[in-house]
C-alpha cells in the first residue's frame, strides 16, 4: 500500500534564490550542493541566485532538481518514509529527481545529468525558432478535451504535454504557437510560455545523442520505491526500463494525465507531497482530485505542514 506520493516538477518554476531556505534549514546542504555543483561542473548555488541565468534551460534544470533533492532529503529527515510505502512521480525533468527519491540515481548523478539534459535541449532549442504555448478550454462554451487536441493539431503543432485537468501544452514552431495565441480556436485559451523552445518534441532530436551518452556512464540501481513513468502512467520494471524511457521522454509527450490516473489508482487515499520548488503539480491535482490530501514543500517550514498532516490524519493501515 502506498501511503505516500512524492512529485518533482518540471521546468518553469524556477525562481531567483530558490536553494537559500534549503541551505540552512537541512544538515550537510552546503557540503552537498558543493558536491552536486562540481558535478554538474556549475555553480549551482550563485547560478541560482542569478534571474539571467536561470532562464538558460542549461540552469534551470540542474537547480530544479536540486531543489527537489534537497526538500526530499529534509522531508526524510523529519517523516520517516518506508520505501515501500511511497510512489514515486516527476514532471519532465522532474523524473530524474524522483528517480534518485526512488534510489535509481544517486543525487549526484541526477544533478549531473539535469546540467547535461538541460544543456543538450537548450543546443537544440538553438538550431530553429521554437515554443510553446498552455491551451485550455475558454470560460464560457469551453471545448472539450478531442477538440482541444484536434485544433492543436490542425495549427500544424504537437501536444506536448497532457497534463491532465482539460490542460495541454502545444509545442513547435515559434511562428505557429504565435498564430494560435494571437487567434485561439474556438472555445479555447492560448497562453505563450517563457521558455526556450519545443520540448518535448521532435525538435528535440538533436539532443538525444549527447543525453543517451550520459546516461549511459552513469549507474542506475535496483529501486527502493515504485516509481511512475511520464510517457504513459505506467510503473517503471526496473533500471534499463528508466533508462530507456529517460531519453525517449526527450521527443515524446508528458502524459501526467496517464500519470495521475495510475496514481489514483494504486494510492487513491495517500498524502501527496509535491518537492521544492512546488506548486504547479498540488494545483493540478486539486482541479483532478480536489478531495485528495497535498501539501506543496515550496519552504523549509512547509515539510511541518506534511509532519502535521500525517500525524492528524493517520493514513489507513499506516504504520
Amino acid at each position: 500500500m502506498h501511503h505516500y506520493v512524492v512529485t518533482a516538477p518540471g521546468q518553469g518554476v524556477q525562481r531567483p534564490g530558490m536553494l537559500d531556505p534549503w541551505l540552512d534549514a537541512v544538515p550537510g546542504a552546503r557540503a552537498l550542493v558543493d558536491d552536486w555543483s562540481r558535478a554538474a561542473g556549475l555553480d549551482l548555488v550563485e547560478a541560482g541566485r542569478d534571474a539571467a541565468l536561470l532562464a538558460d534551460t542549461a540552469v534551470a534544470q540542474p537547480l530544479i532538481v536540486a531543489a527537489s533533492l534537497l526538500a526530499h532529503r529534509l522531508l526524510r529527515e523529519r517523516l520517516p518514509l518506508a520505501a515501500d510505502e511511497v510512489l514515486f512521480a516527476g514532471h519532465s525533468v522532474g523524473e530524474l529527481a524522483a528517480a534518485a527519491g526512488a534510489g535509481y540515481l544517486s543525487p549526484r548523478d541526477a544533478v549531473a545529468l539535469a546540467r547535461v539534459r538541460g544543456a543538450a535541449m537548450s543546443a537544440a532549442c538553438a538550431l530553429a525558432p521554437t515554443g510553446m504555448a498552455a491551451v485550455m478550454p475558454g470560460r464560457r462554451a469551453g471545448a472539450s478535451d478531442e477538440e482541444i487536441a484536434a485544433a492543436v493539431a490542425a495549427a500544424g503543432l504537437t501536444v506536448a504535454n497532457f497534463n491532465g485537468s482539460h490542460q495541454f501544452v502545444a509545442a513547435g514552431p515559434a511562428d505557429r504557437v504565435e498564430a494560435l495565441a494571437e487567434e485561439p480556436p474556438p472555445g479555447t485559451r492560448v497562453a505563450p510560455l517563457n521558455v526556450a523552445g519545443a520540448f518535448h518534441t521532435q525538435a528535440m532530436a538533436p539532443a538525444v545523442e549527447t543525453f543517451a551518452r550520459a546516461i549511459a556512464g552513469v549507474p542506475i540501481a535496483r529501486p527502493a520505491s515504485a516509481m511512475v513513468a511520464n510517457g504513459d502512467g505506467a510503473l517503471l520494471t526496473g533500471p534499463e526500463d528508466l533508462r530507456r524511457r529517460l531519453i525517449i521522454q526527450l521527443t515524446s509527450p508528458v502524459r501526467w494525465d496517464l500519470c495521475t490516473e495510475t496514481i489514483a489508482r494504486l494510492a487513491p487515499d495517500a498524502l501527496h507531497l509535491e518537492l521544492a520548488p512546488a506548486g504547479p503539480l498540488t494545483r493540478l491535482l486539486g482541479r483532478a482530485r480536489p478531495d485528495a490530501r497535498a501539501v506543496a514543500l515550496g519552504l523549509p517550514e512547509d515539510i511541518d505542514r506534511a509532519v502535521a498532516e500525517a500525524a492528524e490524519r493517520p493514513l489507513a493501515g499506516a504504520r
